[in-house]
């Protein structure tokens, strides 16, 4: 009984949230644009020391609106860059010695639910300084593991370094923290940094073995690399042949972003045949 009581009290708080949001949201502008840029850094076996991106090289686009009192949902869609490099790695450890090094370009689309702090103020030109918010959800991303032999730029995929053969898209469970700092009635800027964990080990083309056959030799020279460089450490050196551990089959890869983005506020009315600028003083709705 006590349960079936808790249950019905929160429900009917939701229902009040609800309620009083609705009350205004058709005149208030619940629904925003943002647009804006940032970092994208790879964590994974080609990046063993956890070197960060400083690369501003990510283009983000997204639409929220303001659902509850302190729930939000958003679609976001970015296009960013991931890479990684043995040559970053510790002096003679077995990384260095391995010698592989990725780049791949990624569309990434995202649905994110996000959670404020601080409760809606009832009027999107009354919301704070400064309003803090929590976000996950769920992503679904393209990837293409490449890198550059002899000058050309090949596709590690297609070259099945591993003797394996993976999709080029995969899920994505995205989890961050962000600020949105007001700049005027109409205006925020954002700051957001987020954890993307990926549902497979092959952003970078590596996780399990070396490949033990085959279809040319440009596809065995992608595969092991450690003569590029020579000998760093002899046992490592040793070790690297068909068949052997080239990275961690355990762990699946994943990113990081930070992003700064300017988020507009839409008017109510955007999408019905009587419109009304998008710039206009709050007075006027």
């Amino acid at each position: 009984m006590r349960q079936i009581l808790t249950v019905c009290l929160f429900c009917w708080s939701l229902f009040t949230q609800a309620q009083n949001f609705l009350s205004w949201q058709y005149n208030d502008r619940y629904f925003s644009f943002s647009v804006g840029s940032g970092t994208s850094t790879y964590i994974g076996e080609l990046n063993s020391t956890n070197k960060f991106s400083t690369e501003m090289g990510q283009l983000t686009v997204g639409l929220e609106a303001r659902l509850l009192n302190r729930i939000g949902a958003r679609i976001d869609a970015s296009f960013f860059t991931l890479e990684g490099d043995d040559k970053n790695a510790s002096e003679g450890s077995f990384e260095q010695q391995r010698n592989l090094s990725f780049q791949s370009r990624s569309f990434h689309s995202q649905l994110h639910l996000i959670y404020y702090i601080k409760s809606y103020q009832g009027d999107y030109f009354k919301r704070w300084i400064f309003d803090p918010y929590l976000f996950s959800g769920v992503g679904y991303m393209s990837y293409k593991p490449t890198a550059v032999l002899g000058g050309e730029r090949y596709d590690l995929r297609e070259a099945m370094t591993e003797g394996e053969t993976y999709s080029r898209w995969t899920t994505t469970i995205p989890a961050g923290i962000g600020g949105k700092f007001k700049v005027n009635e109409f205006l925020n800027i954002n700051l957001e940094v987020s954890y993307h964990f990926a549902f497979t080990d092959y952003l970078d083309d590596v996780s399990g073995s070396y490949a033990t056959e085959f279809s040319n030799v440009t596809s065995q020279l992608l595969s092991d690399r450690k003569n590029e460089i020579g000998v760093t450490n002899a046992t490592f050196y040793d070790q690297i042949q068909p068949g052997a551990v080239r990275g961690d089959a355990t762990n699946n890869d994943s990113f990081i972003q930070v992003n700064i983005r300017a988020e507009i506020f839409l008017p109510p009315n955007l999408f019905s045949k009587s419109k009304k600028a998008i710039i206009k003083k709050p007075s006027a709705y």
